[in-house]
């Protein structure tokens, strides 16, 4: 799951946007209803297409921009990620009843004529129930990304699997019964086939990998061992690291250490054979067993921490300037010497911003600029922004191409 600061840097444009009439979005009555990975910033939820979409960055900045508590993501059925420290939270930390808006939409009671199902999600994971018999969970959201699942009637849908069952979906929970042939079956990984009667398809298979990312850093866990952190991402650039079985892949290294991923944390543990190997630089290989598809990283040996964190790196990460109206904003973050992630902690709220078109604010990794009196941004090409920190002296200047904006 990407934070959401993670989510801006991937190069986010915020644009001026001329909003049409919304069609109103069907009302959110629980924690199901909210679709995975969508962001709650304040009264407003953002699905993960909506937000991927260059056109409404600028509604979603401005929502973050007027946000007074913390902003969060949803990962999955157990609960949301906290943004401003990316620790996870249980399902009652946002209160659903305060979402009004879905997408920029007005959220009402009732489901708008015009809502249809789009997509369906099924759950890989089944619950055996019986000899014969397991479960799993399913959703059909419509185009907006709304959770409709109850108003699919269970005679509006068909299923199948990999090994010969029936199954049987109960709208009402979400949940579908499979009836094996043979005890041996239920044992076996099943992949499920959810299809509606207007020719929507949802399947469990994982999705195709297409890369990995292997962060360099590691952390030393043991007198031998130390752990790391990997992603797998499909077409899309979907994080599908928890859907990959780790036996689906293979880990190597140049010094022969043992490595064991564990796709539900994204964490890889080195068992390194001596202390000399823990202490040098070693070369690790994820490779997928179905695609062939590799990546490689050399991975920096353990950091013991015995100084005090201080800020050691500010990255503007945008390289873009977008514009709404007078202000500009970019994304940027802030590293210890650990390689620890401290935007949002009282260390990087030290580091001061300045600008040479206007005054710059920070608000959680967004820098915002507001021009000067007499300063029209939609003129301007570039801008530069430089940062300092007063306790270690660190500096950073960059150069950002300004943005076009859209007019209404």
């Amino acid at each position: 799951m990407k934070k959401f600061k993670g989510i801006m840097m991937m190069g986010f444009v915020l644009l001026t946007v001329t909003l049409s009439k919304p069609v109103m979005a069907m009302e959110l009555s629980s924690f199901t209803d909210v679709p995975d990975f969508a962001v709650v910033i304040g009264d407003s939820m953002y699905t993960l297409d909506y937000a991927n979409n260059l056109n409404n960055a600028g509604l979603i900045n401005d929502a973050v921009v007027k946000n007074k508590g913390d902003i969060f993501i949803k990962t999955d059925d157990s609960g949301w990620i906290k943004n401003s420290n990316s620790t996870q939270v249980n399902k009652d930390a946002v209160n659903i009843s305060t979402i009004r808006y879905n997408n920029g939409q007005e959220i009402v009671a009732s489901l708008p004529a015009t809502s249809k199902a789009t997509k369906i999600q099924v759950n890989p994971t089944i619950t055996k129930t019986g000899t014969n018999t397991a479960t799993f969970t399913y959703k059909i959201l419509d185009q907006n990304g709304l959770d409709i699942t109850k108003t699919i009637p269970a005679s509006d849908i068909y299923g199948g699997a990999s090994v010969g069952s029936t199954i049987v979906v109960d709208p009402t929970t979400g949940i579908g019964t499979i009836t094996v042939n043979s005890s041996a079956d239920i044992s076996k990984s099943i992949v499920i086939t959810l299809v509606n009667k207007k020719g929507v398809t949802g399947t469990s298979a994982p999705s195709k990998i297409a890369g990995f990312s292997i962060n360099p850093t590691t952390t030393k866990t043991g007198m031998y061992t130390a752990t790391f952190k990997y992603s797998v991402f499909n077409s899309a650039n979907e994080d599908i690291t928890k859907t990959v079985p780790a036996s689906q892949l293979t880990a190597t290294s140049s010094d022969k250490s043992i490595i064991v991923l564990d796709p539900l944390t994204s964490t890889g543990t080195i068992t390194y054979n001596s202390t000399i190997d823990l202490n040098s630089s070693i070369n690790i290989t994820l490779k997928d067993l179905l695609t062939g598809i590799t990546a490689s990283s050399v991975m920096v040996a353990p950091v013991v921490k015995t100084d005090a964190s201080k800020v050691d790196k500010i990255i503007v990460t945008s390289t873009v300037l977008a514009v709404s109206g007078n202000k500009g904003y970019a994304s940027f973050t802030i590293y210890d010497q650990y390689g620890n992630d401290i935007t949002n902690t009282s260390l990087g709220n030290n580091v001061t911003f300045q600008s040479n078109i206007g005054q710059v604010q920070t608000n959680k990794g967004l820098l915002i600029i507001t021009a000067n009196v007499g300063i029209d941004l939609s003129t301007l090409r570039s801008v530069i922004i430089s940062g300092f920190d007063s306790i270690s002296k660190v500096t950073t200047s960059v150069t950002l191409t300004v943005a076009t904006q859209v007019k209404s």
